[in-house]
């Protein structure tokens, strides 16, 4: 049984004993206030009879003892009800319908008793009293038919009877309208949460009020935007460290190209000892600034949403780490790396992170690029930033394919970035990177004319700290 219908049928039940008890309680009053009543005005009926009888006979008893007898038969021909006139054992009148009961018999002279009694299946009002003398003992009864006021009484009880169980119909339509109304709000609620609950987050109630229910249902949709977004942040989660594995697979191809290729050289080549010495260099280097972008990437993931670690970083010094690690694939295809910036102050950032950004610019501008074309790697310091850049004289993009850049496994060109290995992982590696510094960054390209990749940085030399960045161009 559901909740509303046991409602129903408690509060059904609890109103019915609550009327049948008020119907018969105030029936009841008042039917012994009619009753008290009635039984007030046969009493004075009786007195006044009693007084008429105790004068009459009083004369009868100084003149005429013998016509006493008489007199009582008058009186009792007289009662319409009945009437019983005897003293002592002497009986001089009886008229009264016999009683399905012994009547009571009056206390001490002067004093009277009443009582009602079956006769014949009607009802009668018996009033017996002891009559001062003279003559002396001398008891008188009297009956009055009260079948027409218990008949009156037995149509009222119908009556009552019969309005309660209208009204009770009533009350049970009533309720049953007003909690079947009730309670489909409700239904709806617990569909909407046995949606939820199913794993459907768009369920909304749309339930609409300010009472207990609207409350519950605003409560309830509140609920499941929460859950939603929740979900989708541990959607979003979960992607991030997904594309974090993918990064840091894409990440590790680099270093480790130019440790294999320096091996291999150490290894093949006729080498002085200060060309070995090099060479290990820069396989130790490599190896270092490995472990270290790893463990950093690592925490990125750990520590989600954080700034990076900032220390003052040479601009000269990273730009020349970039350069000579990107050298040896630069001479393999048979492109020109440069060099050429205007400022050699530093900015404040992580190196590790920061040469993993213009590593990934770098070797992107390398791969959109053919032979005899020119790459070039440069820092400037103009108003309250500080610009790194990138530039090639490549193949360049359309605006479509920057605004896609940075998508997760995007390819400008799948044909010649599957040739080259590339993943499409380099662009949202290095956004990540600029986010955590709280810088930007910027693609400007011509199809055909070549690309300017630029990660614009607040100026540690400006006092405005809330300068603002230029915005990509899109």
């Amino acid at each position: 049984m559901k909740f509303w219908q046991k409602a129903y049928v408690l509060t059904l039940a609890l109103f019915f004993v609550t009327l049948c008890g008020s119907i018969a309680a105030l029936g009841l009053i008042s039917q012994n206030q009619s009753f008290e009543s009635e039984c007030g005005k046969l009493l004075v009926q009786q007195h006044a009879t009693a007084q008429s009888f105790v004068t009459d006979a009083a004369a009868v008893q100084a003149r005429r003892p013998a016509a006493l007898a008489q007199l009582a038969r008058n009186y009792a021909a007289q009662q319409q009800g009945g009437l019983k006139v005897q003293q002592g054992e002497n009986v001089w009148a009886d008229t009264l319908p016999a009683p399905d009961a012994e009547l009571p018999d009056p206390p001490a002279q002067g004093q009277r008793v009443h009582t009602v009694r079956i006769s014949e299946g009607r009802h009668y009002l018996y009033v017996a009293a002891r009559l001062p003398g003279p003559p002396e003992k001398m008891t008188m009864i009297c009956a009055y038919d009260m079948e027409p006021f218990f008949e009156q009484w037995a149509q009222t009880w119908r009556t009552l009877v019969l309005a309660g169980l209208a009204v009770l119909a009533f009350l049970a339509v009533a309720l049953y309208l007003v909690l079947r109304g009730l309670s489909r709000p409700m239904e709806r609620l617990a569909a909407v949460a046995g949606r939820l609950a199913q794993g459907d987050y768009s369920a909304r109630s749309e339930q609409q009020g300010k009472d207990e229910v609207g409350q519950l249902a605003r409560a309830l949709d509140e609920m499941a935007d929460q859950v939603q977004k929740n979900i989708e942040k541990l959607e979003q989660s979960a992607q991030r460290k997904q594309q974090l594995v993918d990064n840091m697979a894409h990440e590790l191809r680099t270093p480790l190209t130019a440790i294999g290729g320096y091996a291999e050289y150490v290894q093949r080549a006729e080498l002085s000892e200060k060309e070995r010495y090099e060479a290990t260099s820069y396989i130790v280097d490599e190896t270092r600034r490995l472990a270290a972008m790893s463990e950093r990437l690592l925490q990125m993931a750990a520590l989600r949403g954080e700034r990076a670690v900032c220390a003052p970083v040479d601009v000269s010094l990273l730009l020349e780490s970039v350069f000579s690690t990107m050298r040896s694939k630069a001479r393999e295809r048979q492109i020109n790396l440069q060099v050429k910036s205007s400022f050699t102050g530093t900015i404040q950032g992580e190196k590790v992170l920061l040469e993993s950004l213009l590593i990934n610019l770098t070797d992107n501008a390398l791969k959109a690029c053919a032979p005899g074309d020119i790459v070039e790697l440069g820092a400037e310091h103009t108003g309250n930033y500080i610009r790194l850049w990138v530039k090639d004289t490549g193949c360049g993009m359309d605006q479509e394919t920057i605004q896609r850049l940075g998508d997760p496994f995007f390819r400008p060109d799948k044909a010649r970035s599957r040739e080259q290995g590339g993943a499409g992982l380099g662009i949202s590696l290095c956004r990540a990177i600029a986010a955590a510094h709280g810088a930007h960054l910027r693609f400007e390209s011509t199809p055909g004319e070549g690309t300017i990749a630029s990660a614009f940085f607040t100026s540690s030399q400006s006092a405005d700290e809330n300068a603002v960045i230029p915005r990509e161009h899109t």
